[in-house]
């Protein structure tokens, strides 16, 4: 299918599932390493993979919001993510604490498990946008 093909079914700013594809990737794989290595690895790699996931999970957001049709539903897809995506690696993700408890008692796996939720979630998502775009 080719782009003008997409424009006249409806397909809207396709490269959104990319931006949210590489946010989940950055969070997921930010969460897996200092799980896996036992907090262990330098600060200066997994800042550069937690602001860009978040950074590019904000992006995805807003993109989300661009490929509504309805001016409300962009306004509200679009502040809505931002604002659910903010919440969630600021303080929301910390409801998982009880169940995380029951896996480890780590500190820094209690950290990051909310972190790599927000990525999968995210790649979630993505997939979600590619087989529409797909679709149309």
């Amino acid at each position: 299918m080719t782009v003008t093909d997409q424009i006249t079914r409806g397909a809207r700013h396709t490269w959104v599932p990319y931006v949210a594809a590489a946010a989940g990737a950055a969070l997921l794989l930010k969460a897996v390493l200092i799980i896996a290595s036992g907090d262990s690895i330098p600060d200066a790699p997994m800042v550069v993979l937690y602001l860009g996931g978040v950074l590019l999970g904000v992006v995805a957001a807003v993109g989300g919001g661009l490929r509504r049709q309805r001016t409300g539903a962009r306004v509200g897809v679009a502040l809505g993510g931002v604002v659910l995506l903010v919440l969630w690696i600021v303080g929301l993700g910390d409801l998982l604490e009880p169940v995380i408890s029951l896996v480890s008692d780590a500190e820094h796996v209690g950290d990051e498990v909310p972190v790599g939720v927000a990525g999968a979630v995210l790649l979630g998502l993505a997939w979600l946008g590619f087989s529409r775009d797909a679709d149309r």
